[in-house]
């Protein structure tokens, strides 16, 4: 983003950052040929840019600060695909990939920080800014970790199993309690960002999908498995803190006892209706 900025500054014959104003931070975006949903994550790159060009007094104001994300009526932003779980298979697929990443090239990260990191976002159903930012003392020693707290101060826990449970301690004593790495940048957007493309390099080892993999899909994952469980969905809205009416819209297809409500009433309405003779098929031959 700073060599793109740079080669723009360049040809509007800029030399000082603070040249730089507003609309040409808007000329700036609208050069990009990038979605409308990679663009509000690029923004933040440049607001953060200049917000610490603005801290180290090199310009009197952040240019950035005054351009909003342009909304759509369709933005693009994929929210009708993320309402797809992801299969078993495919996050077997995952984890399989997880065995190959950074075997090429030397990250600071490997494939089994990864596959930890996809496990706890299954797991407790966590957006992704929350996996990136977990802090060890969420889990209490039994297993169960606080993903949220209630407007009326009530807690909600969800409980991971044994072995998840030990990866999370062994990476509170390698990393401290940020089991993630203490982020240097402190800006949600370049952290959340900087997973995303973790991922996305993850997903390029899997091969082709049907669907587009992104990180909203681990959350209806977690939604996914535990209604097919058995879960009400009382107990699922709580855990992901929407309403009843949200989860029945969106995981509707997961939900054991909208299938037996219909079964049931279809079997009713139709059980006395006339139906016709039947009459034995002739065998051939």
């Amino acid at each position: 983003m700073l060599n793109k900025l740079k080669s723009f500054s360049e040809e509007k014959g800029y030399v000082m950052i603070d040249q730089l104003g507003p609309s040409d931070v808007r000329e700036f975006r609208s050069s990009w040929n990038v979605s409308a949903r990679t663009a509000p994550r690029r923004m933040s790159m440049v607001r953060s840019f200049f917000e610490y060009c603005l801290s180290n007094e090199w310009t009197d104001r952040n240019p950035a600060r005054m351009v909003k994300n342009p909304k759509t009526r369709d933005s693009g932003d994929g929210r009708n695909e993320q309402k797809l779980p992801f299969s078993d298979d495919e996050i077997k697929r995952m984890y399989d990939a997880c065995t190959k990443y950074g075997t090429t090239f030397h990250y600071k990260w490997t494939g089994d920080d990864l596959a930890d990191f996809i496990s706890l976002s299954i797991y407790t159903g966590l957006r992704i800014s929350d996996v990136a930012l977990f802090q060890a003392d969420r889990m209490q020693p039994t297993g169960e970790i606080l993903i949220r707290t209630t407007k009326a101060g009530t807690h909600v826990y969800t409980w991971v199993p044994e072995w998840l449970q030990e990866r999370i301690r062994d990476r509170a004593k390698k990393h401290g309690q940020f089991i993630f790495g203490a982020h240097r940048p402190t800006t949600l957007d370049i952290i959340t960002e900087t997973w995303r493309r973790r991922l996305n390099a993850l997903w390029e080892l899997c091969g082709e999908w049907k669907v587009k993999p992104t990180p909203h899909r681990f959350r209806h994952s977690f939604a996914r498995i535990i209604l097919q469980r058995g879960v009400s969905v009382r107990d699922v809205a709580d855990l992901l803190g929407n309403s009843e009416q949200m989860v029945r819209k969106h995981y509707a297809a997961w939900i054991p006892e909208r299938q037996e409500r219909l079964t049931k009433i279809l079997r009713e309405a139709f059980t006395d209706k006339p139906k016709p003779k039947v009459v034995n098929m002739p065998k051939l031959g």
